[in-house]
C-alpha cells in the first residue's frame, strides 16, 4: 500500500507542492489519454465557451457526473489517501475536469489563486489542494505548469478579472504583484512523465503559458477539500459567484460591441481610411 514518507509531506508543507513520481501505472494513464482522444467533441462540450479558436476541446468538465474511467482516476482511493496524509485529515473530490492545452494552438492560463474561484462558494479557508493527473509529457516545451515555491504561505491575494479568449471572466494577479513574487519565492517548472502526479495547494500562485509546440499537454485534475471545510450555503454562494462573474462578461462584451459597432459604420460611411495600417499610399510606393 502506497504510503508519503513524513520528509514528502513536510516538503508539501513548506513548498505548497509536492510530485510524486510513478504514482500510477503509465499504461493506465496511456489508456485514459488514447480515449482521451478518440472522443467527439462535439458529443461532450456544453457550449463553444468550453472550445478554443483552432481547438475543438479545451475543457471536459463534471467528470463525476459522468461516471467515466477518468472521474475513476481523478477519484481513486490511492489520491484520496494520498491528499488526506498531505492534509491531515480526510479529503473528498468535489470538482473534478479535463483541461487540454492542445497543440500549436492551446492558450495561456495566466498566474492566479484557485482560491479566487472557490472562496466566495461558501468555502471557511484555504484548506483545499488540487491534484493534477498528466495525460501527456508535461513540462516546459509544451506550457506545463509553473508555481512560485511556498506562495502558498502568503494566503489570499487581491487579484483582477479580466475576459479569456472565449468572452469568460478569469482572474489573474497582476505584473505588479508577479514582479513582487519574483524577487522573492522561486519560479518552478513542473516536469512530468505518465504516471507521476503533481499536488498543490489551494493557495500556491500558479499559471502557464500558451502551447505553441506540436506535442498537446492535457491533464485531468482532481480538486479536493477537506472534511473540516465544508461549504456553506452552497447554492446561494455559487448563485452569487455566478451572477458576479457572469455581470463583469455582460459589462465587458458590451463594451466591446459598441467599440466595434462604432468602428465598423464609422468606417462604412466614409471614404477615407479612419483606422490601421496599411495605407494605400504606402503600399503603392512598394
Amino acid at each position: 500500500m502506497f504510503e508519503l514518507k513524513n520528509n514528502q509531506i513536510k516538503s508539501f508543507k513548506d513548498n505548497g507542492y509536492l510530485v510524486v513520481k510513478s504514482f500510477f501505472k503509465s499504461s493506465l494513464i496511456k489508456k485514459a489519454s488514447l480515449k482521451l482522444k478518440s472522443l467527439n467533441p462535439k458529443k461532450i462540450i456544453k457550449s463553444w465557451t468550453e472550445t478554443e479558436p483552432g481547438v475543438p476541446l479545451a475543457v471536459y468538465s463534471a467528470l463525476g457526473s459522468k461516471k467515466n474511467d477518468f472521474y475513476k482516476i481523478a477519484s481513486s482511493k490511492k489520491i484520496l489517501k494520498t491528499a488526506s496524509q498531505l492534509m491531515n485529515e480526510k479529503v473528498y473530490v468535489w470538482h473534478s475536469k479535463i483541461n487540454v492545452k492542445d497543440k500549436w494552438a492551446g492558450t495561456a492560463e495566466y498566474y492566479h489563486q484557485d482560491q479566487v474561484y472557490w472562496r466566495d462558494r461558501g468555502y471557511k479557508s484555504d484548506k483545499m489542494l488540487s491534484c493534477m493527473i498528466p495525460l501527456d509529457k508535461h513540462n516546459s516545451q509544451n506550457a506545463g505548469l509553473k508555481l512560485f515555491k511556498k506562495s502558498h504561505k502568503l494566503g489570499f491575494i487581491k487579484h483582477e478579472p479580466f475576459i479569456n479568449i472565449n468572452g469568460l471572466c478569469k482572474f489573474m494577479l497582476n505584473q505588479r504583484r508577479l514582479d513582487q513574487l519574483n524577487k522573492s519565492y522561486k519560479l518552478i517548472d513542473i516536469d512530468l512523465n505518465l504516471g507521476d502526479v503533481l499536488f498543490f495547494h489551494s493557495s500556491i500562485v500558479h499559471g502557464s503559458s500558451h502551447n505553441s509546440s506540436g506535442n498537446s499537454r492535457s491533464i485531468i485534475l482532481s480538486q479536493l477539500n477537506t472534511h473540516s471545510n465544508l461549504p456553506s450555503d452552497v447554492k446561494n454562494n455559487a448563485i452569487k459567484f455566478n451572477l458576479k462573474r457572469a455581470k463583469f462578461e455582460f459589462e465587458e462584451e458590451k463594451k466591446r460591441l459598441n467599440w466595434f459597432k462604432k468602428k465598423y459604420y464609422n468606417q462604412k460611411k466614409t471614404n477615407k481610411i479612419i483606422f490601421s495600417a496599411p495605407i494605400p499610399s504606402e503600399e503603392k510606393q512598394n
